[in-house]
């Protein structure tokens, strides 16, 4: 990678970790609680829900907090949720449907009462996994933890979950007026790039990846992600994903 484009990369990473940022971001979320626990899960649902045009993803996690009064703690472990969503096939957010949100939530709910927290249930998982398999990425374990009716967590081993790393960088990366840095037990040269729309587009046109045989952006897929990440890693030693600021940003104003 030369020179100009490390130095572009770090510029508009810069330019773009802002608080700016958080105002049209699902990220905004978690920063309205200052308990770890309900910042951890407001996190995953907020990010469990980030697909598709950006005001109808906030408008869908705000229904949710709105209809906890913001007592999504409470709300979960209580499983208030029932009393919201139905029992039904009925959509509640794109192909996101009231039982999958009824399931996605049960689970959060058993995770929470057996651990304590999220960070501590995913954690104690991890620690045993990759224990017999050190190459294993944390979205990997997070994922297999919940059944394959609920849509929101991708389940294909191939897939880049890019909802989920989304949510690890927020949990992860310390020492940013966006990211939380609340799980210091992973590592952050260990988070792997959310391969949104965006940054597939810019990382193509920056010939950052090459693009498929049509011309267009590679699949996101899990070997597009770890390929991303690496080179990403050039730039950013340590810390890879703090690139997901550049390429998103650059996106967005592209």
């Amino acid at each position: 990678m030369h020179s100009d484009l490390i130095f572009k990369l770090k510029s508009l990473a810069e330019k773009y970790e802002t608080s700016a940022f958080l105002e049209k971001d699902p990220s905004q979320f978690m920063h309205r609680f200052t308990n770890p626990i309900e910042q951890e899960l407001v996190a995953f649902i907020a990010a469990s829900l980030s697909f598709g045009r950006r005001e109808q993803i906030l408008s869908h996690i705000q229904l949710i907090l709105d209809e906890c009064k913001n007592h999504v703690l409470e709300w979960t472990i209580n499983g208030s949720y029932n009393d919201f969503f139905t029992q039904s096939d009925k959509s509640f957010y794109r192909m996101f449907t009231h039982n999958q949100l009824k399931t996605f939530f049960n689970q959060l709910s058993l995770f929470i009462k057996s651990h304590g927290s999220l960070g501590k249930y995913f954690r104690s998982l991890y620690e045993k996994q990759s224990a017999c398999n050190p190459d294993i990425y944390l979205h990997q374990v997070i994922c297999s933890c919940f059944p394959n009716e609920c849509s929101l967590i991708p389940h294909t081993a191939a897939t880049s979950a890019k909802r989920v790393n989304m949510f690890l960088r927020w949990m992860v990366r310390d020492n940013s007026p966006v990211d939380l840095g609340l799980w210091d037990w992973y590592k952050k040269s260990r988070l792997l790039m959310p391969l949104d729309t965006h940054v597939m587009q810019e990382a193509t046109s920056l010939e950052i990846l090459e693009p498929s045989a049509n011309g267009k952006p590679k699949s996101a897929s899990l070997k597009t992600a770890v390929e991303l990440t690496k080179k990403m890693s050039v730039v950013f030693p340590d810390d890879p994903v703090k690139a997901d600021f550049a390429l998103f940003g650059l996106g967005v104003d592209n």
